[in-house]
C-alpha cells in the first residue's frame, strides 16, 4: 500500500452522517463561505431572482477550509471532489460557469458535513464511497484498504507479463489466479474484468473485507462467484488452499508496514483503514515470509508470483526468497517514484 509515497507517507449515495451532536465549526465556516459567494441572477423580463452560490466560489471556499485544516496536497482537487459529491456532479460540470447547477440549502448541508468529515481526518475516498482503480469504480469504506496507485502499477506489471511484454516467452494463458489479501477485490476483479485471467480466488483474513469484495463483484457485473471465489483465510495462510490447487499466477499486496512505522502512519491511514491490512510485524515481512515459504509449490509450470513491498524491503525479500531454495528467479522492480516496490518470482 502507498498513499502516493510509502505506507508510512496504504452502491449508491453515501451517508454523510447527520447534524446531531456536532459542534459544527466546519459547517459554520462553510456556511460563511456559501454566504460570501451567494448572489442573484437575472430572470425573465430582466427581473432579479435569488440564486444559490456559484460553484466556483464554493470550491474556492472549500479549498480555503481544507488548507486551514491542514490538508496540504491536491487541495483544489479535493475541494472539487467534495463539491461534486455534495451535488452528485462530475468534475466536467464544474466548468460550466454560470450554467453550472447552483448550491441549494440541502446541498450546502451535505457539503458542510462532508467537509467536516474530511477536516476530522476521514479519507476522501470514504466520504465519496468509491475509488477508481484502473477501469473499475469500486466501493470503498473502512472494511478494507483503499487501493493505491502503486497497486495499479502492480496490476500493470502483471498484465505486461501475461501479454508477453516482459519475461521469456509469448503471451500467457492464466486459467486461474490467486489474490492473497484481496481486500476490496481490486486486483482480482481487474484481472477478470480486463480479460487477463479466466478465474480467480481471493483470500482475506477479514470477513468484512470479503463482504466488500463480494459487493464489488456484484457491482462490476458479469463476474459471478464461480469466476471469483472469495474465501476466508486461516492461519497458517496456506492452510486456506487445498494441497491439490494450482495457479498460473499468484499476486499479493500484503501487509508490509513494520511495527515502528505503524506508529508514524498518517491519521487518515491509522484511524480509518484496517490494521490487519497494514501491519506486517516487527520488520513488516511476516506475511511475505508466509507467502514465499510455500508459494512456489502452488504454481503451475511457467507461473509467477507478484508482490507489492515496502520501499526498503527489496533486498531483504531477495535474500529471503533465495534462502527458501524454492525460487529460481527473483526480480525487484521500482515504482514511478524510483523506489523498490514490486517483486516477480519464478519457481522454474
Amino acid at each position: 500500500m502507498s498513499d502516493g509515497g510509502d505506507r508510512t507517507g496504504r452502491d449508491g449515495p453515501v451517508d454523510d452522517g447527520g447534524d446531531a451532536g456536532l459542534t459544527r465549526p466546519a459547517e459554520e465556516r462553510a456556511g460563511d463561505q456559501l454566504r460570501q459567494v451567494s448572489g442573484s441572477r437575472e430572470g425573465p423580463g430582466g427581473m432579479k431572482k435569488p440564486a444559490g452560490p456559484n460553484l466556483r466560489g464554493v470550491v474556492d471556499g472549500v479549498a480555503e477550509e481544507l488548507r486551514a485544516g491542514g490538508v496540504e496536497e491536491n487541495v483544489r482537487r479535493e475541494a472539487e471532489r467534495l463539491v461534486c459529491h455534495a451535488l452528485g456532479l462530475d468534475r466536467h460540470e464544474l466548468a460550466l460557469g454560470d450554467d453550472a447547477p447552483r448550491l441549494g440549502a440541502e446541498e450546502a448541508g451535505r457539503l458542510a458535513r462532508a467537509l467536516r468529515r474530511r477536516l476530522d481526518g476521514e479519507p476522501l475516498q470514504h466520504i465519496e464511497g468509491t475509488v477508481q482503480f484502473r477501469e473499475l469504480t469500486l466501493l470503498c469504506d473502512r472494511r478494507a484498504l483503499i487501493p493505491r496507485p502503486e497497486t495499479e502499477q502492480l496490476v500493470e506489471r502483471v498484465a505486461q507479463w501475461i501479454r508477453g511484454e516482459v519475461g521469456e516467452g509469448g503471451p500467457r494463458d492464466v486459467e486461474r489466479a490467486l489474490d492473497i489479501g484481496t481486500g476490496s477485490g481490486a486486483i482480482a476483479l481487474s484481472l477478470l474484468y480486463e480479460g487477463l485471467a479466466r478465474e480467480a480466488l481471493g483470500l482475506d483474513v477479514s470477513r468484512e473485507a470479503l463482504q466488500l469484495a463480494g459487493q464489488n463483484r456484484d457491482r462490476v457485473g458479469g463476474i459471478d462467484d464461480e469466476r471469483l471465489e472469495l474465501r476466508l483465510a486461516s492461519s497458517p495462510l496456506w492452510n486456506s488452499v487445498s494441497s491439490s490447487e494450482r495457479f498460473d499466477l499468484v499476486v499479493s499486496n500484503p501487509p508490509y508496514v513494520s511495527d515502528g512505522e505503524m506508529e508514524d502512519l498518517p491519521e487518515e491511514v491509522r484511524d480509518y483503514e484496517p490494521e490487519t491490512a497494514l501491519a506486517g510485524g516487527p520488520d513488516g515481512m511476516d506475511v511475505i515470509r508466509e507467502i514465499l515459504g510455500r508459494g512456489a509449490r502452488y504454481l503451475r509450470p511457467g507461473g509467477a508470483l507478484f508482490l507489492e513491498i515496502g520501499e526498503d524491503q527489496g533486498e531483504a525479500v531477495r535474500r529471503l526468497a533465495s534462502g527458501t531454495g524454492e525460487w529460481s528467479r527473483v526480480e525487484v522492480g521500482r515504482d514511478l517514484a524510483g523506489r523498490d516496490r514490486f517483486v516477480r518470482l519464478h519457481a522454474d
